[in-house]
């Protein structure tokens, strides 16, 4: 196992780790390379560039399955619309106890224009 460097032309120094292994086809030893990173000019170590490319790694985690789980996805949309409903019949509620109030105000409102008017028109 040995290891390998290139330069190309844009001057970056590349590493590869190579194993020879023997082509029975050919009868010839071919050379196997496996990309490491590219060389620090400064301190010639190998920069791993792994990862940076290429599909990501799967992860060791189990997958969310909300996305996938129906029957949750019911039951808590179920839920929400509950909460919704309660809380519309509780508007309308409030809306009607607000238009008694108004309705009252408007009747006393009214009471008193009418006994002050007629107390304006004597004097």
């Amino acid at each position: 196992m040995a290891i390998v460097k290139y330069k190309n032309q844009s001057g970056v120094t590349y590493a590869y780790e190579s194993i020879s292994e023997w082509d029975p086809v050919k009868k010839q030893s071919r050379p196997k390379r496996k990309y490491l990173g590219r060389v620090d000019p400064e301190t010639g170590e190998i920069i791993s560039t792994a990862g940076k490319r290429g599909r990501p790694k799967k992860k060791d985690s189990i997958q969310d399955t909300k996305a996938t789980d129906y029957k949750t996805l019911f039951e808590n949309t179920s839920a929400a619309l509950e909460k919704s409903q309660a809380d519309l019949k509780q508007i309308k509620k409030e809306k009607e106890e607000l238009a008694i109030q108004n309705q009252q105000l408007a009747d006393l409102i009214s009471q008193i224009y009418r006994q002050t008017g007629s107390f304006l028109k004597k004097n």
